[in-house]
């Protein structure tokens, strides 16, 4: 953290600080891919199991893809 100060001093002090440091870098998640074999194998899994923890996994999973997605498009712009 780098600060600036200014200030004054008569018979009172005053000192202002802001902090000059720029924020820090957003880190994008990765974004994974799987082949289609593979991904149909999660389909047919998902329609086997569909109210199965490995199938809420697989759709938050899905959630943080599209996230992923999203901050790699607006870092570009």
């Amino acid at each position: 953290m780098t600060l600036t100060c200014t200030g004054w001093v008569f018979i009172v002090a005053q000192l202002t600080c802001v902090d000059a440091s720029p924020p820090p870098a957003a880190v994008c998640p990765p974004v994974r891919t799987w082949s289609r074999e593979f991904q149909r194998q999660v389909a047919a899994e998902l329609k086997a199991a569909p109210q199965s923890a490995l199938a809420q996994v697989a759709i938050e999973a899905i959630g943080d893809r599209d996230i992923a997605r999203a901050c790699a498009r607006a870092k570009r712009k």
